[in-house]
């Protein structure tokens, strides 16, 4: 992750959120019941908003650079221990994809789906690709229109290598390491 929230160098994928309150999940009077109830005296009025508001919004995900994207993977097997094609397609990326969410009718991320990402091109003077790196991610962007953003990926390091097969008992973090440990090929 980047500058503010990380210590990363490059940036891979960009998401923009933009979001409109549109009311509350509950009546007047049970949001007063509630306030009145005092169920967390710590929380703001922007906190509450958050939590109990009624949020629109989209989600716009992009790449920083020319001939980045993602594509759509159909082919997902849910069911096998290899749930993608082991290796991400030449091409057919699209430079963005946009979600519309909210946060009172939730839609189920699809399970059935994968994407490819190509990020990291370096281009040659006629505008070709001569290095590019590549990543898989298993099922949906799960996300809402509070800004709440979730997938699960694999980033292959080394340029130009399309094959996004791996290893899980060849994990590039120590054990035990919160959110990292990979169990899917």
């Amino acid at each position: 992750m980047v500058a503010p929230y990380g210590v990363g160098k490059v940036s891979d994928i960009r998401f923009k959120f933009t979001r409109e309150f549109t009311g509350w999940n509950y009546s007047d009077k049970e949001m007063a019941e509630s306030r009145q109830r005092g169920t967390n005296p710590r929380r703001s009025e922007d906190e509450i908003r958050f939590w109990y508001g009624r949020w629109e919004g989209n989600v716009e995900i992009s790449f920083p650079s020319e001939k980045e994207g993602l594509a759509e993977e159909k082919r997902f097997l849910p069911y096998s221990r290899l749930k993608l094609p082991r290796e991400a397609p030449a091409d057919g990326y699209v430079p963005t994809w946009h979600y519309a969410a909210n946060s009172y009718d939730p839609v189920t991320a699809r399970s059935d789906i994968g994407f490819f990402l190509r990020t990291r091109v370096k281009l040659d003077k006629d505008g070709n690709i001569i290095s590019a790196n590549y990543a898989k991610v298993f099922g949906d962007f799960r996300c809402d229109a509070r800004g709440l953003l979730s997938f699960m990926y694999y980033f292959n390091p080394m340029p130009n290598d399309r094959n996004l097969e791996f290893d899980p008992k060849r994990n590039l973090f120590p054990p035990g390491t919160p959110g990292v440990n990979v169990s899917d090929p």
